[in-house]
């Protein structure tokens, strides 16, 4: 496709072009600019959108579900609405997060989720999985079921790997647990990123963890304890060390806005990944939805299990990026690159996505001066239009 995306705000998203013009030509991006610099070419259509602004797409490292459907469901088709759902939320690349289950059920949502990899490579945004689990601590489980929970083994997880065809991308571990090192030596060496998560590590595990494979922390201050100045854990060591990236459900619920401020101050735009954590209900009414085999309530977008437990969230991307700006105030800059590059880099394709510029790939999302998503482009192809953009 030949398309001209003029007059627009572009966010590379380490500046801003204000009035600027992005050709996209075939797969790539093949010009960046302001529009009075930017010839368009015969043959290429151009759309033009009123106080708009072009971002890269945006990356997602831990989604379960949206609009209706999870990714535990036992269905290509479930996987295939998920995808069409974020791409209408701009989300260009995401990793399919499965919870634990039993050996066998989680085995098989391994092998299924890495069957539409691999037949949907370079047309839908699932790039792969993310675990996680099954190797994570029985006192901070979250809202998935303790007993199915594993012990952690490499034999555990060669099962899982030999499964996925390489799709598996990161996991989420707690380092702390008996043979949880051998695990993440394993897995590191099989080219998987791994993030300490649903864990009671306390300070040196944490940093033992880190010398072994450890490169993020999976939804920070959920799921772990909170900071104690006598007894550091994986909150405070996350703050302290710039090896380690974290990820943030912005929606202003699983982490207050004044120390979602108090992490960017920490951690700055290239240390934080924003993350959805979203679950079948994002973008259904208020109701009862099934998520870890259990009973969720949704309501006002707040999603519990009946015990008051926060099960995920009705997230998506663009709402994240609003929510840095306009809760923790944020530059655009910043909330764009932390919901782009950011990701990109831990996937290590910064080279190609996560980024406005010639020779990229064409992963582009235009959004209104109200965060709604207008258009969304993958590889060059369009995904999602608005009805009132005219292809």
């Amino acid at each position: 496709m030949k398309l001209a995306l003029k007059d627009l705000t572009i966010v590379t998203p380490f500046r801003t072009i204000e009035h600027g013009t992005v050709l996209v030509d075939g797969k790539k991006i093949a010009a960046v600019g302001r529009s009075r610099d930017v010839a368009i070419p015969a043959g290429f259509k151009t759309l033009t959108f009123g106080e708009g602004m072009i971002t890269p797409g945006f990356i997602d490292l831990l989604v379960h579900g949206g609009g209706g459907y999870g990714f535990a469901d036992m269905s290509m088709e479930a996987v295939e609405h998920i995808s069409q759902y974020f791409f209408r939320h701009g989300t260009t690349g995401l990793l399919a997060s499965l919870y634990s289950k039993g050996e066998k059920e989680m085995v098989a949502d391994v092998a299924r989720i890495a069957e539409f990899c691999q037949h949907s490579k370079g047309s839908r945004n699932v790039w792969g999985m993310h675990l996680e689990g099954p190797f994570i601590n029985k006192q901070l489980h979250g809202a998935m079921k303790p007993e199915y929970l594993w012990k952690p083994t490499v034999e555990g997880w060669q099962k899982l790997y030999a499964q996925s065809n390489g799709y598996i991308r990161l996991m989420t571990i707690a380092p702390e647990l008996p043979g949880a090192f051998d695990v993440m030596r394993a897995a590191a060496r099989d080219g998987v990123v791994l993030s300490v998560g649903h864990s009671s590590a306390n300070y040196q595990e944490l940093l033992t963890a880190i010398d072994n494979g450890a490169a993020q922390v999976t939804h920070i201050f959920n799921a772990m304890k909170p900071i104690h100045h006598r007894e550091p854990g994986v909150a405070l060591g996350a703050l302290v060390h710039n090896e380690l990236k974290v990820e943030l459900i912005a929606d202003g619920i699983h982490v207050h806005p004044a120390v979602m401020r108090l992490l960017f101050n920490i951690k700055g735009e290239g240390g934080i990944l924003l993350i959805t954590d979203a679950i079948r209900a994002s973008g259904m009414p208020n109701g009862e939805y099934a998520f870890m085999d259990q009973s969720v309530h949704v309501k006002d977008g707040k999603a519990y299990l009946p015990n008051g437990t926060l099960a995920g969230s009705t997230l998506t991307m663009e709402q994240a990026v609003r929510n840095m700006v306009n809760l923790v105030e944020v530059p655009l800059t910043s909330a764009v690159r932390m919901a782009s590059l950011n990701g990109a880099k831990v996937l290590g394709l910064e080279h190609q996505k996560g980024i406005l510029a010639v020779g990229k790939d064409a992963d582009i999302v235009v959004m209104n001066k109200n965060f709604e998503v207008l258009l969304t482009v993958y590889e060059g192809s369009i995904k999602y239009a608005r009805e009132e953009v005219l292809i």
